[in-house]
C-alpha cells in the first residue's frame, strides 16, 4: 500500500516541478503589464479607449483600469488576453456586473509574490438608467495618448459624470478631471453634455458643481432625477435594459463567478497555514471570502469544545446514532450549499472549506461515526462537491515532526486513503506538503491560478460555439 501511495504522488511530481519555475521567473510589474496590454491591443487591431485616470499611465494606476470596447473586436479582445496569459499573466475571473460590462481579473508571479489587477470593459455604457454615450461614440474620437488610446473630451466628460452619478461619490482626483474638462469645453457644452441624462435646470447646478469641485453633495439627487429622464424619454430602452440586467443575475447564479475549494489532508499537513496564505494570494481576483471548518454548521453548531490534540480520545456514537447524525450532516450541506454558499459564489465569492465531508470516509473516529462506511460513501455522491479539492500530501515522518495528534501508523493510513481519493474526481489535485510553507503555498496557488484559467478557457470555447450556431441560423 505504501508503494501505491508514493506512486500516485509521483503521478502529481511534474505539477509541483511546473509550479516552482513561477517562483523564479524574472519580476514583473504593473507598468509591465499594461506595456503588455497597450501593444497586444494594438497588434490585433483592438479599437478601445482608456475612460479615466489616464494621465500618469502605463507608470502609474490607481484602481482598476477601465475600458471602452468596440462591440465587433470582442473576438480579437480574446487573442490579446491569451498573447498576455502566454507571458505569464493569467486571467482567472471574469465577472458580468452590468450589461455588456466585464470585469477581467489578472493575477501572475512578481518574482515570490502575486501580483493582480482589474481590467473592466464595457461593449455599452450602461449603469441602470444612465445610458450615455455609447461606447461607438466614445471611440469615433479617440486620441492617441503615448502609448495607447483615451476618448474626446466631450465623451470622457459624459463618461465620467454618469459613472460618478451612479457610485454616489466623487474622489477629489476625478472631481478635479471633471473641473479640468469643464473649462476645455466650455459651460455651455457641457450643460448640452450633463443634459443627455438630466432635466430642467438640475444639468446647470451639475456643471457648476463640477467647475467648483463639489459635486459630491448634489450626487444622490442626480441618480433620482436620471431615472426618471431614462423613463420619460425612452421608457421602452429602459424596461429592455432593465430585462437584461435581471436576466444577467439570473446567469451568475446558475454560472457562478465564485470558487469553491477544499483543502484536506492529515493533521500536521500544513491546512491551516495553507487556507490563511491562500485566501490572502488570491483573493483580488473576488469580491469576498468566507472560510468554514468541515461542513456549514447552518442548522447547528457544537456547543462544546473539543480538545483538538486528541481527535480520538472519545468513542464514538452507537450505530443509529452516527446513522442519524451522518443524515444531519447532509441536510446541512445542502442547505447550507443553496443559503449559504451559493449566494456568495453568485456574487463573485472565494469559499474555502478545512476539510470536506470525505474526511468522515478518512478519519471516522475523529466525528465519533460508528455507522456502516458504505453508507457515507454513498451519502458522499449526493453531497455538493466542491470546484476544486487540494489534498496535501506529507510523509509520515513530515506530519509527525509538526504535530503529534495522529499516532506513528495513523498518518500513514490516513495519506493511504487521501491516495485513494486522488482519481476519484477531475476536481482533485495533490500539493507536496513534505516542503518549505513558501513552496506549499507556491504549488497551491499555482493550481488554483490554472483551474480558474482553464475555467475561462472552457467558458469562452462554450461561447464561441454558441456564435458560430447563432451565426449559422443567420445564414
Amino acid at each position: 500500500m505504501a508503494n501505491q501511495t508514493t506512486s500516485k504522488i509521483a503521478e502529481h511530481g511534474e505539477r509541483f516541478i511546473h509550479s516552482s519555475k513561477h517562483c523564479s521567473r524574472p519580476s514583473r510589474s504593473r507598468e509591465d503589464f499594461l506595456s503588455n496590454l497597450f501593444s497586444a491591443l494594438d497588434c490585433n487591431q483592438v479599437r478601445y479607449c482608456i475612460l479615466h485616470s489616464w494621465e500618469e499611465l502605463p507608470q502609474n494606476l490607481s484602481s482598476d483600469l477601465d475600458m471602452a470596447v468596440h462591440p465587433q473586436d470582442n473576438q480579437n479582445l480574446v487573442l490579446v488576453f491569451r498573447l498576455l496569459q502566454k507571458k505569464g499573466y493569467w486571467l482567472v475571473q471574469v465577472i458580468n456586473y452590468f450589461v455588456e460590462s466585464y470585469c477581467f481579473r489578472f493575477l501572475w508571479f512578481e518574482g515570490p509574490a502575486i501580483n493582480s489587477l482589474a481590467v473592466d470593459v464595457i461593449f455599452k455604457h450602461q449603469r441602470g438608467a444612465l445610458i450615455a454615450p455609447s461606447v461607438k461614440l466614445l471611440l469615433s474620437r479617440r486620441r492617441r495618448h503615448g502609448m495607447f488610446w483615451v476618448p474626446a473630451p466631450e465623451a470622457e466628460f459624459t463618461y465620467l459624470l454618469a459613472r460618478k452619478i451612479w457610485k454616489g461619490t466623487a474622489p477629489v482626483r476625478q472631481q478635479r478631471r471633471l473641473k479640468l474638462l469643464v473649462e476645455q469645453l466650455g459651460r455651455p457644452t457641457a450643460e448640452k453634455l450633463a443634459g443627455e441624462f438630466l432635466l430642467g435646470t438640475l444639468k446647470v447646478r451639475v456643471v457648476e458643481a463640477c467647475a467648483s469641485e463639489r459635486l459630491n453633495p448634489l450626487l444622490a439627487q442626480i441618480k433620482a432625477q436620471a431615472w426618471q429622464t431614462s423613463l420619460v424619454r425612452n421608457p421602452l430602452r429602459l424596461i429592455a435594459d432593465l430585462l437584461s440586467d435581471r436576466m444577467r443575475l439570473v446567469r451568475r447564479w446558475l454560472q457562478p463567478t465564485g470558487l469553491l475549494v477544499a483543502v484536506t489532508g492529515p493533521d500536521g499537513a500544513g491546512k491551516s497555514t495553507l487556507i490563511e496564505h491562500l485566501a490572502q494570494a488570491v483573493g483580488p481576483a473576488f469580491d469576498s471570502h468566507r472560510l468554514f471548518q468541515w461542513r456549514p454548521m447552518l442548522l447547528w453548531r457544537r456547543k462544546t469544545t473539543r480538545d483538538t490534540t486528541r481527535p480520538h480520545s472519545l468513542p464514538p456514537h452507537g450505530r443509529w446514532w452516527s446513522v442519524a447524525r451522518l443524515f444531519a450532516y447532509l441536510l446541512d450541506y445542502w442547505l447550507g450549499y443553496w443559503f449559504v454558499i451559493r449566494p456568495v459564489l453568485a456574487r463573485s465569492g472565494l469559499v474555502v472549506f478545512d476539510r470536506y465531508f470525505d474526511d468522515v470516509l478518512i478519519d471516522a473516529k475523529r466525528y465519533r461515526y460508528g455507522g456502516p462506511l458504505w453508507l457515507a460513501r454513498m451519502l458522499r455522491r449526493l453531497i455538493p462537491q466542491p470546484d476544486l479539492i487540494l489534498v496535501l500530501d506529507a510523509t509520515e515522518e513530515a506530519v509527525l515532526s509538526r504535530k503529534q495528534e495522529l499516532g506513528p501508523g495513523e498518518a500513514q493510513r490516513q495519506r493511504e486513503l487521501h491516495a485513494r481519493c486522488i482519481d476519484r474526481t477531475s476536481s482533485t489535485r495533490v500539493i507536496n506538503a513534505t516542503g518549505s510553507i513558501s513552496q506549499v503555498i507556491a504549488e497551491a496557488v499555482t493550481t488554483v491560478i490554472e483551474h480558474l484559467s482553464q475555467r475561462f478557457e472552457r467558458q469562452q470555447g462554450r461561447r464561441l460555439a454558441s456564435n458560430r450556431q447563432a451565426m449559422q441560423r443567420q445564414t
